[in-house]
């Protein structure tokens, strides 16, 4: 199971879940020019892998923490995910065309309320996905804080895609019975876009 809910509770550290090499390298670097403890979280499923391969972005290139990346633009559906769930996701929408905004959130904490807030306040529907479990996963602080912010803005309810509430196999087609799949993910979107 992913443990970015764990470490976020521990007050004063920053945490960073990357999606790809070039926003580890960003991340990295902010990190190491700052002055905060920070948590580096790498997923094992994005090592070398075509989908995480990105151009080195130079000796300069650096990320602040707390600024998610709007990685598809859509006026229907802002699906907020961060790590590996993220190319499930982009996956997942190809079918939906312009209706689905993507953020990938780079950083838990902080972790880019203004961003997520105004997306939904244009799409009015969110889906939060990621590899934590259900119980006690980030996806629910986020869930809680855009209820508040954005309550008079909602068509549907808040909706979370998440890791099963069990023990994650190492077996990959049993780890494929837990953790979200594409066909989860596009099922979920397709339902939230007919609300």
């Amino acid at each position: 199971v992913s443990a970015e809910a764990v470490y976020a509770h521990s007050l004063g550290w920053r945490i960073a879940m990357p999606s790809n090499a070039a926003d580890a390298v960003g991340l990295l670097r902010a990190a190491l020019r700052g002055h905060d403890p920070t948590i580096f979280l790498e997923h094992r499923a994005l090592l070398d892998t075509p989908v995480s391969r990105r151009p080195y972005p130079g000796d300069d290139y650096a990320i602040e923490f707390g600024q998610a990346n709007i990685v598809q633009t859509g006026n229907a559906l802002t699906i907020v995910t961060w790590g590996e769930m993220l190319h499930r996701c982009l996956e997942a929408a190809q079918s939906f065309g312009d209706q689905i905004e993507i953020i990938d959130l780079r950083t838990i904490s902080p972790w880019d309320k203004d961003t997520v807030v105004s997306s939904l306040r244009k799409t009015g529907k969110c889906l939060i996905a990621h590899e934590d479990t259900r119980t006690v996963g980030f996806g629910a602080e986020i869930s809680a804080t855009l209820t508040e912010a954005c309550f008079a803005s909602l068509d549907a309810p808040i909706k979370r895609l998440t890791t099963k509430d069990l023990p994650i196999p190492y077996n990959p087609s049993l780890m494929a019975e837990v953790i979200p799949t594409v066909a989860d993910l596009a099922a979920e979107m397709e339902n939230l876009l007919s609300w």
